[in-house]
């Protein structure tokens, strides 16, 4: 067995789906080709391991209910996060296509052969490798003593306090953080938040970042000095003024 194959079959794999017998299958099936395998029922699951776990590569179902494999599948390619490999049902092409142009690496139709899904699952870590694409381990910044994972929306406080964004909020929060100590027209942060958040407009965006500064300023103990990380700039917008660091 040569050294890149064992690398591989080391990955931590997160497979999720709204089915337990196919949690299962997948879980017994991908462990005994050599992974290790992590399951999640949806969307709200997932988001709790990537916060505290590194993942390597996600088995996501297409078809779920609350948060879709779709939605899911752009989140989380949005961000940056681990390589995906949808599973549905249905193997039109039109759906394969769909999931592909959202950032799915790879698409595989049930039922499934196991053998097939751990080679391809294999190829997908192996082409990440080779290109240095980032997976989950790069999808936390930090700033001050706060911290944001941008997979998950798990934002730290300084004491601890944790909260999840919602996907507006977690747009203009990436807009801020690539652009620090640099004032904002309203226009550059729409156009900045487009890829997560396509249809905020001028006036909810000022609702959201008034959502955004309670939730901050929320996280302080009391007591505690608060940090204006989001500061009115009179005529022009905002600027986020953080000590940061990736």
């Amino acid at each position: 067995m040569s050294n890149a194959l064992s690398q591989f079959e080391m990955a931590t794999i997160l497979v999720v789906d709204d089915t337990d017998d196919i949690r299962e299958l997948l879980e017994i099936s991908l462990a005994l080709r050599g992974f290790h395998v992590l399951t999640a029922d949806g969307g709200r699951q997932m988001d709790a391991i990537l916060a505290s776990r590194r993942i390597d590569l996600i088995v996501l179902d297409a078809m779920m209910p609350g948060e879709d494999g779709l939605s899911i599948c752009k989140r989380v390619s949005s961000a940056k996060g681990p390589p995906i490999i949808m599973l549905s049902a249905r193997g039109e092409d039109i759906d394969r296509l769909k999931g592909l142009e959202i950032g799915a690496q790879d698409y595989v139709s049930k039922p499934f052969n196991a053998d097939e899904l751990a080679a391809r699952i294999r190829i997908v870590i192996g082409r990440h490798a080779v290109n240095g694409a980032p997976g989950a381990g790069t999808t936390r910044t930090h700033f001050f003593n706060w911290s944001l994972d941008t997979v998950s929306r798990i934002m730290i406080g300084p004491s601890g306090h944790q909260m999840i964004l919602s996907q507006a909020e977690l747009a203009v929060m990436r807009v801020f953080l690539n652009h620090p100590d640099r004032p904002l027209k309203r226009e550059q942060i729409l156009s900045g938040m487009a890829d997560l958040h396509e249809h905020t407009t001028p006036r909810a965006l000022d609702a959201v970042i008034s959502r955004l500064r309670k939730k901050l300023n929320d996280a302080y103990p009391e007591g505690a000095k608060k940090e204006e990380l989001i500061r009115t700039v009179y005529a022009v917008g905002y600027m986020f003024r953080p000590e940061f660091k990736r």
